[in-house]
């Protein structure tokens, strides 16, 4: 039981959810102490302030009361009241008074012990000029405050009292209140930390689920999926796994399909050549006539060899941005009517009808050859999957800034589940009428990939049994 708690604190630590509270608990101590800082100076200077505040009034107080005395101060009855006045209040306020003269002779001390000597300090300069002045310093381990006003007798300065009161007091009280505000913080950085703890076990949860849910993934289980719960950032993040993972789901079973479907197109002609090799090597001698069918058979399967090899060849030269294009001016015009001239002989062996359309001559520059390509991957499998005695309209119609290319069949259509797939790679309708019809599913694939390199699109409508509309937009400049 002791190794298990030491493993699961050990991963506690290491985990994200440690990670979370202790970033959140720094940053709440830093925050109370941020507090505790300001705390203590405003404090510290409030009673600063405060203090001397009472300190000069005390000052003025004794100041008033024994301005009419001072001229005659040497005398001894006047000297003894002055005195007594001094004394009170250095027992009332806990501080030693000083009387002292213009020349800054000390002339009575309420302690008995600085009389006659001579007291120059800051605060009795200004007093004699008439300012009032308060300050604190720090003798080793005490602090001091010393206050002095002007004595002022018939609109004349006649001398100063000077007062000094220990100020340790102001320092005592705050740090009271401060040790009480510490005990406070600690206990809501206690209570913090098993909040912090509380909502880190809701962040780090999901998202060590997703961790596990992406090692399977990494492990080749596409159909993984994480329960989403809430619709905040987390949520956001779960649904962007479980769509990933429907992807590459979908991406890897049309890669199966894709390998299944090359091998059966390179097996099929390499089937024909062997039977057709072992037939000619079976006997010894045969009639040219037989020989030459025969390799024209052999020649007519490397063709669908080349055409399959050439094809994925392209797509891998395409996706590494291997293949640049030749611009030109060119009639598009022309080019389609190129194209369907191409095409028209295998029409009219399904007695299918093409017709072009177009309302004016339209010039732009593209790449001849690739565009060609495009639309002849398109227009024939228009006609590919067109039946006997259908139809295949080709349209060009011009536009503000784009051209559009139309290629209309009335063919058996494409599902509407599929339709937003067909140009995916490797991706095929129907397998056994794509084995039946040929190809090997990439020709639409590379048709959107020299249109993107024209900084084109191509939309598609389909119905079934009705026919599909495919319409490649390009631009003019």
């Amino acid at each position: 039981m002791g190794t298990i708690l030491r493993i699961r604190k050990k991963e506690f630590f290491k985990s994200i959810r440690w990670k979370l509270v202790s970033t959140y608990l720094i940053l709440i101590a830093f925050i109370l102490l941020l507090t505790i800082i300001f705390i203590r100076d405003y404090l510290i200077k409030s009673n600063v302030s405060e203090t001397q505040t009472n300190q000069l009034a005390q000052s003025n107080i004794i100041s008033s009361q024994i301005a009419p005395f001072m001229n005659n101060v040497n005398n001894a009855y006047t000297r003894s009241y002055v005195e007594d006045i001094i004394k009170q209040h250095s027992l009332d306020s806990r501080s030693r008074v000083l009387v002292i003269d213009q020349e800054m002779h000390v002339i009575l001390d309420s302690y008995d012990d600085f009389e006659s000597q001579n007291l120059d300090l800051v605060e009795v300069d200004n007093a004699l000029m008439g300012i009032n002045s308060a300050n604190i310093y720090r003798y080793k381990t005490d602090y001091i405050m010393y206050t002095a006003v002007p004595i002022i007798f018939q609109n004349e300065i006649i001398g100063v009292i000077f007062m000094s009161v220990n100020a340790d007091f102001i320092f005592e009280n705050v740090q009271n209140i401060l040790d009480k505000l510490i005990i406070i913080f600690l206990i809501a950085l206690f209570v913090s930390f098993f909040i912090s703890v509380f909502f880190a076990e809701i962040i780090s949860t999901p998202i060590e689920s997703l961790t596990e849910s992406v090692k399977k993934v990494t492990l080749g289980n596409y159909q993984t999926k994480v329960e989403v719960k809430g619709n905040d950032e987390i949520g956001a993040l779960g649904n962007a796994f479980n769509s990933m993972s429907v992807k590459l789901f979908q991406v890897d079973d049309r890669r199966k399909k894709f390998v299944s479907n090359v091998s059966h197109e390179l097996r099929t002609p390499m089937t024909s050549m062997k039977i057709v090799s072992d037939t000619l090597l079976s006997q010894d001698h045969w009639d040219e006539a037989i020989y030459r069918e025969f390799m024209q058979d052999i020649n007519s399967e490397v063709d669908r060899l080349n055409n399959i090899i050439d094809s994925l060849l392209y797509l891998v030269r395409i996706e590494k941005d291997e293949i640049e294009l030749d611009y030109s001016v060119t009639y598009v015009n022309y080019l389609i009517e190129k194209v369907i001239k191409t095409i028209k002989p295998i029409a009219q062996m399904k007695h299918i009808e093409i017709t072009f359309i177009s309302n004016n001559k339209i010039q732009i520059n593209l790449d001849q050859e690739k565009m060609q390509q495009c639309l002849l991957n398109i227009v024939g499998n228009a006609v590919k999957y067109t039946p006997e005695n259908g139809m295949v309209n080709v349209s060009l119609t011009d536009r503000r800034d784009t051209i559009a290319i139309s290629i209309m069949d009335n063919g058996i259509g494409i599902p509407e589940k599929d339709v937003p797939f067909i140009f995916d790679r490797f991706y095929r309708v129907d397998e056994a009428r794509a084995r039946k019809t040929g190809g090997t599913g990439l020709g639409l694939s590379i048709a959107q990939q020299i249109v993107q390199l024209h900084q084109g699109s191509i939309e598609v409508t389909s119905h079934m049994n009705q026919g599909t509309d495919i319409t490649i937009i390009l631009p003019k400049h």
